[in-house]
Formats: structure tokens, C-alpha cells, sequence
């Protein structure tokens, strides 16, 4: 059972650090993972302690239950399948808070994996981009242009702009308070990830500004002061180059206070409120959110959102319309919940990691997709399995 603990926690660096990219390999990888774990759990010799992982997990398997109200909404079995992108919110829990031995020090693995895979991906997009220039004979000006940003910069790793920049947001998150790795690599990686997020045209930008003034406000600035003036200078450099040489559309839309509250999402955050209005206690579940959704778009003429069949793009609205108010109130609970415990233990790096995904919620649904839902398992189980309390 050494070996095969060993081989776990392998299995569980790889499932992180192709996390922000290639999902099929990702999800593979996770299935070995949770099948290794499970095995030893039946076989093994440790007890499995039930009441530590029910007690402890529960912030996430709330979500795996709201799963279930809406798989089976209708009461039809053949509804089950939508429970399959749901199932890491019960089985990521169960492997990784069951752990005896998860201390610090693999915890560091795990948010280092994160980083390398970030920085793996981020090679792999640019590389990509490079060889697109050079074979089409493009100006190195159009590197700042709409065409090779944002979503037309990341299919080639099979990702998503705003997953990516959520990964990369918890990796300087991770990066800015780590006390081990060196000064020079750690400085290289802030920068390429600033870097990159203005690449992916990501609201993320945002999102890592407000984390950094909140940071601030809370936290000993002399601490990490190098680390600090590192990003907010690669802010102000990345911010001015992508300013003066970006096309008008891209300026607009990384620039503009109206990208992130554009009418268009407007129109969809009041649909998703219409459905739950309509279907105030359980919603609508997930067998008619789409058509329910779809003819709402088609009657209020939202011709975009219908032909693209765009979800809510907020995830408290989006458990509104699907499990109607215990959705909502369940989302606002766990969350909350995760978020005040992390400030109990002053375990302020998951402090900042659930603020993040907080607001990544206001303008994403990440748990409606399986990256984002497979994210939240793996983190918010990693700061449930260890119950230490950070150093101040």
C-alpha cells in the first residue's frame, strides 16, 4: 500500500498540472486517481473514518446534492447521466479528505503542479501563436490584436480563457505568500502570468487588481513588499503595451468597466431571474433549463444567447433558476462557510483563492462546467483536508 500511495499522490500532481489544459488527458488522469484512492480505502488497512469526511466535506457535497434535486427533477432515470460532469464534487472529496497524512508539504506539491501547468499551457498557446504569425507572414503588431487573444488564443490547448485565468489567478495568489521557492523564479513566473492574462483578455484582470487591493488592506505589506511592487509593476507595463498597441475592439473590451456589465449579460442574468421567479422553491432542474432558457431568449429577441445557447454567466443565478431558492441559499451558505473558516484558521492564501472564485462567479456559471467544478473540488477539498492553521 506504500507504492500505491506513492502513485496516488503522483497521479494527483498530474491531475492538477494538466488541470488548465487538455481535458480529456485531465479527466483520465482524475478517473486513475479516484480509482487508486478507492481502492485503498476497501483494502487498505487505515480505517476509513466516515464522520471526519462527512463533517469536513460537507461545504462541497452540498453541491453534489443540489446535483441530484436536479438530475432528478423529473423523476426519470435516464436523467442520471447529467450527474456524470457533478461526480467530482462527491468523489474528490472522499479521496482527498479522507488522507491522513496530507500536511503542508504536499500541499505545496499541489499548488506548485498548478503553476507549472499553468506555465505549460501558457508555453503551449504562445508557441501556437508565434508559429501562426510566422507561417502567415502576420506583423508582430497583430500579437496584440482581438484575432490572437482571448478565445482564438487558447483552443490550442483545449481551454477556456476564463478557466485559465482563474488557475493563473490562484497560482500568484499561491506564488506571492510561498517562502520556498527562489526570488528570481518566482519574480519570471509573476510576470508571465500578468503577462498572460492580458493575453486571454480575461476580466481576471480585474479580478487580480481588486485581490490585490484587498490583500493589501489585510495583510502585512513589508512582508511580501518585493513581491508586490514585482506585480503591480508588471500590471502597470503589461496594461500601458497592451493600451497602446492593441486594436480599438480589444481596448474596449479589456479597458471598459461596460465588458463586464454589458447589456447583453444583463439581458441573460434577467432571464435566469425570470425562470426563478417562475419556479421559485426547486426551479426547473437540468433537463428543461435549456429549452426553458432557449424560449425565453428566442420571446425576448436575444438572438445571441439563443444561437450560441449561453448560460446564465453568473453562478448564483445560474442554482437560482435550476434549484430554484435552496440552490441559491445552499451556493451562499458553502461558499460563505468556506470563506469565514479560511479567515478563522487566517489561512489567508484560501482566504484569497475563495474570494476569487467568488467573484469569478459574479460574471462566469464555473460550476456548470467541468473544469471549473473539477477546480473547486480539488481546492476546496485540499484546504477541508487539512485542518492546520497558517502562520501569521
Amino acid at each position: 500500500m506504500e507504492a500505491l500511495k506513492k502513485y496516488r499522490l503522483w497521479l494527483l500532481l498530474l491531475v492538477v498540472f494538466t488541470l488548465p489544459m487538455y481535458m480529456k488527458i485531465n479527466n483520465v488522469l482524475l478517473a486513475f486517481y479516484i480509482g487508486l484512492r478507492l481502492v485503498e480505502i476497501l483494502f487498505g488497512s487505515s480505517r476509513f473514518n466516515y464522520r471526519k469526511v462527512m463533517l469536513r466535506g460537507a461545504p462541497v457535497f452540498a453541491f453534489f446534492v443540489l446535483a441530484v434535486i436536479a438530475s432528478f427533477h423529473s423523476l426519470d432515470w435516464e436523467n442520471i447521466y447529467y450527474l456524470e460532469t457533478q461526480l467530482s464534487l462527491l468523489l474528490v472529496p472522499i479521496a482527498l479528505i479522507s488522507e491522513d497524512d496530507f500536511d503542508a508539504g504536499k500541499r505545496r506539491k499541489v499548488f506548485m503542479a498548478l503553476v507549472f501547468g499553468c506555465l505549460t499551457t501558457l508555453a503551449i498557446c504562445y508557441a501556437n501563436l508565434i508559429w501562426e504569425i510566422l507561417s502567415k507572414g502576420e506583423s508582430w503588431a497583430n500579437w496584440f490584436t482581438w484575432s490572437n487573444m482571448g478565445h482564438d488564443f487558447t483552443p490550442v490547448a483545449d481551454t477556456h480563457p476564463t478557466y485559465l485565468g482563474l488557475f493563473i489567478v490562484t497560482s500568484i495568489l499561491f506564488l506571492i505568500q510561498d517562502e520556498l521557492l527562489s526570488k528570481k523564479w518566482k519574480y519570471f513566473f509573476l510576470i508571465v502570468f500578468v503577462f498572460g492574462l492580458f493575453q486571454l483578455a480575461s476580466d481576471m484582470v480585474v479580478l487580480l487588481l481588486l485581490l490585490f487591493f484587498v490583500y493589501l488592506a489585510i495583510s502585512k505589506v513589508s512582508i511580501y513588499k518585493q513581491q508586490i511592487m514585482v506585480l503591480v509593476s508588471g500590471i502597470g507595463i503589461c496594461a500601458l503595451l497592451f493600451w497602446t498597441m492593441g486594436d480599438k475592439y480589444m481596448n474596449n473590451r479589456m479597458f471598459s468597466v461596460d465588458s463586464i456589465l454589458d447589456e447583453k449579460r444583463i439581458e441573460r442574468w434577467e432571464v435566469s431571474y425570470e425562470i426563478f421567479k417562475e419556479n421559485p422553491f426547486i426551479g426547473v432542474g437540468f433537463a428543461e433549463i435549456d429549452s426553458v432558457r432557449r424560449q425565453k431568449y428566442i420571446d425576448g429577441n436575444y438572438s445571441l444567447a439563443e444561437a450560441n445557447d449561453l448560460n446564465a454567466h453568473n453562478q448564483f443565478l445560474e442554482y437560482l433558476s435550476i434549484n430554484g431558492a435552496i440552490g441559491g441559499f445552499a451556493y451562499v451558505l458553502s461558499l460563505g462557510l468556506l470563506f469565514l473558516l479560511s479567515v478563522y484558521r487566517k489561512d489567508y492564501l484560501f482566504t484569497f483563492i475563495f474570494f476569487a472564485f467568488i467573484l469569478a462567479n459574479l460574471t462566469e456559471s464555473t460550476l456548470v462546467r467541468i473544469k471549473g467544478i473539477e477546480y473547486f473540488a480539488i481546492f476546496s477539498s485540499l484546504f477541508l483536508s487539512w485542518p492546520g492553521k497558517a502562520k501569521k
